[in-house]
């Protein structure tokens, strides 16, 4: 896999926007509640707030990129909560998403070295890769605006051999 995996720029923030909604379509929405895509579109691709928060580095996005085209994203929506992983349906069962996420996580831990956890929500079709990288689901799914999700919880476990 020779992808490069980094913190998207302003200027990318529409093409991984516009990824995470055909993901979705495609792998969540059969899922969902019509209520529950609307609340997705509402929430995330079209909500004009977060996209300028996503823009400005405050809700940062890491992409996989094969050549220019993003091929994977992880969203930030606080420092220690991810709110958007997705991965182009013909680049699925790489490892694009661990590798990500494994980006993100070093990136985060240079940050926040005292970073101690990582949250998300996750989807019903994600449950599985989520709990092969490490999280751990922390109640049953839930059902709030026609979104189903299970909370999950990573816990970063500290490197012994840091170096000063």
């Amino acid at each position: 896999m020779m992808y490069k995996i980094r913190k998207i720029n302003k200027n990318e923030v529409q093409q991984a926007i516009a990824l995470a909604y055909e993901v979705f379509m495609q792998f969540e929405a059969p899922d969902y509640s019509p209520e529950g895509v609307e609340t997705f579109k509402r929430d995330v691709i079209e909500n004009h707030e977060y996209i300028e928060k996503c823009e400005l580095g405050i809700c940062p996005i890491y992409a996989a990129f094969d050549g220019d085209k993003i091929v994977g994203i992880i969203g930030m929506k606080s420092e220690t909560h991810i709110s958007l992983v997705f991965t182009k349906k013909e680049y699925h069962h790489q490892g694009i998403a661990t590798a990500i996420f494994q980006h993100l996580l070093n990136d985060l831990l240079k940050e926040n070295p005292e970073l101690t956890e990582i949250t998300l929500n996750s989807s019903p079709y994600g449950l599985g890769f989520y709990k092969h990288i490490g999280f751990v689901p922390q109640s049953e799914e839930l059902v709030i605006n026609g979104i189903r999700f299970t909370p999950m919880k990573y816990t970063v476990k500290k490197q012994r051999n840091e170096t000063t």
